[in-house]
């Protein structure tokens, strides 16, 4: 009888993986329902951890986490799962806190576009982003919102890269919206037109 209920428990279990096939996040943009569309190259971890950028007594501190296997199920009724890259920042200029979204990353949020930084775009070089990449190079794309602005129309993007130099860890950061701010239907003109955060380029140092 136990013989039987182990090779039960066996087949049961090569059934589920069987109806969860494994993709590669990074190779593989084809829509199966069920598929598990993995780091499977560990890209991600070479972002994990977290990374201060100073100049003078302004910084800007992000810390980014992976997440893996996330389920994740479309309106039009695609279900699948996906590992994310999910992080918050803390921005100080001139020594002043100008926002500080940190705690957030101790909740324990469901939905990985809930917290202030996240996606799951890696990039190689046949990508317009990696136009100058070496072969075994990657970025990752995240996006990015403030929770104290919302710029109608604006596209926030965040682009990382490792950039270690003479054995320190390092990331560039290139921050910009793919598109501009719109006047609101009323026609009124946005209240803002940046982020707390600055536009621009960042190297980022990381931390122990």
């Amino acid at each position: 009888m136990r013989n039987i209920l182990f090779a039960l428990v066996v087949l049961f279990s090569f059934s589920c993986k069987a109806q969860t096939p494994v993709k590669s996040l990074y190779e593989d943009d084809t829509d199966i329902t069920g598929a598990y569309y993995k780091d499977l190259y560990n890209d991600f971890d070479n972002f994990v951890g977290t990374w201060i950028y100073t100049n003078g007594s302004t910084s800007l501190t992000i810390t980014l986490k992976k997440k893996l296997q996330v389920h994740r199920s479309e309106s039009n009724g695609f279900n699948y799962y996906m590992d994310f890259i999910i992080g918050e920042y803390r921005y100080m200029e001139n020594g002043v806190e100008k926002i500080n979204t940190l705690p957030q990353l101790s909740s324990a949020l469901t939905n990985p576009y809930s917290y202030n930084i996240s996606g799951s775009v890696i990039v190689g070089p046949n990508s317009q982003y990696c136009l100058n990449c070496g072969p075994n190079d990657r970025k990752i794309l995240l996006g990015f919102s403030d929770p104290t602005r919302e710029i109608f129309a604006f596209e926030p993007e965040m682009i990382f890269q490792r950039a270690d130099e003479r054995g320190v860890q390092k990331l560039k950061l290139k921050f910009r919206t793919i598109s501009g701010s719109l006047p609101k239907m009323s026609g009124e003109e946005p209240m803002y037109t940046s982020y707390t955060v600055p536009f621009g380029v960042y190297i980022l140092v990381k931390q122990p």
